[in-house]
């Protein structure tokens, strides 16, 4: 059992104040930027007698809370990397640990990964963990030898370090949490190195990472590479989202593996269903980026061109199911939302093929392996958040007139599966629609029906983004 992480004592921070200030200031500015931040006045010669004193003594009353807020904001003026250590310590790290077995068992992993920074200069890719190099040498007796001449000698010209005993010389066993995430964060870029080299290591690191309930997760993307970040372990959906196929019209799409190997997904047919072929991030899938992918496929140059095009694009898929109730969510929930929420708008991504049966249900017959061919609406939150929307017509509980318990039983079953691999399941009845109507070829969706809807996506975003969207 790890043992609990005791946070720096507070005459700890009040040196680390005091040092990082006195590294950053000269004596005579020292009166003047002390009262910038808040605190006593004094004149240069006090300053001048000693500066660490100078600032220690206008803040040895300060309490926890104070000392805290004095220290973030001597970082964000001055950089401080040693105070930005601490302040990381007690605050973003301070209640979720990395154990030292598990920064052993990662440095340990690191010894197979081959060039630790792939073509990048090793010195650029060691200063996140050790951004001072001029510090004495653990290795060399050379008089006034430093860290830098230690990684020089036995790292980069005779190679008698492998990549753990390096990372350890620079700290990596005793450094912050953050500057150890850090440096996870770096050796894995796609700068360093990309594809499966990459993929596979990700795996190897959260493998051990998972263990303190910490996790490597795409991020973002650089030039289509995906870029991952540390994040604590979410109750979603394990894994990144692969294959976003979706909103097909005229028929239903018959896919094959482009590239097996990278899981690159293509269609046969002459089925109009999209594929979103980026990177999707930790943070889910908005409808600025989605529009953003839209615009870059269609090769449109104005961004609310793309928008429009792109909605009308969506709405089409939906009226082509012809179902009043999935026409209601998706009119009302653009409608409303797009207004209130603007850029942080989560995407409502309308029939997505969540499980691929390449042949028809008709095919099959008797013998079908897949229940669910695709969901009616889909959300990707962020931290693996995944929300499916269905509207249940008929056809979910009965063959034609004629109610099936069987069929029904197929749909709990595969909700059960769903909510047990993360997913989040709503379901709507389609008498939940009454006043959604149908007059020459165009919806009206009536008012019960759009405060239905409202209302339960306020409430959702409640629950899972930073803020309600009312």
């Amino acid at each position: 059992m790890a043992q609990p992480h005791r946070p720096p004592p507070l005459e700890t921070l009040r040196d680390a104040i005091a040092e990082a200030l006195w590294g950053a200031v000269s004596a005579p500015a020292l009166p003047a930027a002390c009262v910038a931040l808040g605190l006593r006045d004094g004149d240069s010669a006090e300053a001048m007698n000693s500066k660490r004193k100078y600032v220690r003594s206008r803040i040895t009353t300060f309490k926890g809370p104070e000392l805290l807020a004095l220290a973030q904001r001597v970082v964000e003026e001055f950089g401080a990397a040693d105070l930005a250590d601490y302040v990381s310590e007690l605050t973003t790290h301070a209640d979720h640990r990395i154990t030292d077995l598990t920064r052993r068992a990662v440095l340990a992993e690191l010894v197979s990964a081959g060039e630790l920074f792939g073509n990048l200069p090793v010195w650029d890719g060691i200063a996140v963990l050790s951004p001072d190099l001029e510090k004495p040498a653990q290795y060399s007796t050379k008089f006034a030898a430093t860290l830098r001449d230690d990684i020089q000698r036995h790292y980069v010209e005779d190679n008698d370090l492998n990549n753990a005993e390096l990372l350890e010389l620079c700290g990596a066993l005793t450094c912050s949490q953050q500057r150890f995430f850090d440096m996870l964060e770096k050796v894995v870029d796609p700068v360093c190195r990309r594809g499966l080299e990459e993929e596979r290591l990700v795996q190897a690191l959260n493998k051990l990472l998972v263990a303190d309930g910490f996790v490597l997760v795409v991020v973002g993307e650089v030039s289509r590479h995906p870029q991952y970040g540390v994040r604590r372990v979410a109750s979603g959906v394990a894994g990144a989202p692969k294959n976003l196929i979706f909103a097909a019209i005229n028929c239903k799409p018959d896919l094959y593996f482009a590239d097996a190997i990278n899981n690159d997904v293509a269609i046969a047919n002459d089925s109009d269903a999209l594929i979103y072929d980026r990177v999707l991030s930790d943070g889910g899938l908005r409808w600025d980026v989605l529009v953003d992918w839209w615009r870059d496929r269609e090769r449109r140059e104005e961004v609310a061109d793309a928008r429009k095009s792109l909605f009308v694009r969506l709405r089409t898929a939906v009226h082509a199911a012809q179902s009043p109730g999935e026409v209601a969510i998706f009119e009302a929930y653009y409608a409303h939302f797009a207004r209130s929420m603007g850029d942080k708008l989560p995407a409502l991504i309308p029939q997505v093929y969540l499980h691929y049966d390449p042949r028809a249900a008709s095919e099959r017959g008797a013998g079908r392996v897949l229940a669910r061919q695709r969901m009616d609406f889909l959300l990707l939150l962020g931290h693996g958040v995944r929300v499916v929307v269905e509207v249940d017509g008929k056809h979910h509980f009965a063959n034609g007139e004629v109610a099936s318990p069987a069929r029904y039983a197929e749909m709990a079953a595969e909700d059960r599966r769903l909510r047990l691999q993360g997913y989040e399941v709503y379901r709507f009845g389609a008498a939940e629609f009454a006043d959604v109507e149908r007059v020459d070829g165009r919806y009206a969706v009536g008012p019960r029906s759009k405060q239905l809807i409202v209302d339960f996506f306020e409430k959702l975003f409640a629950r899972h983004l930073d803020r309600a969207s009312a």
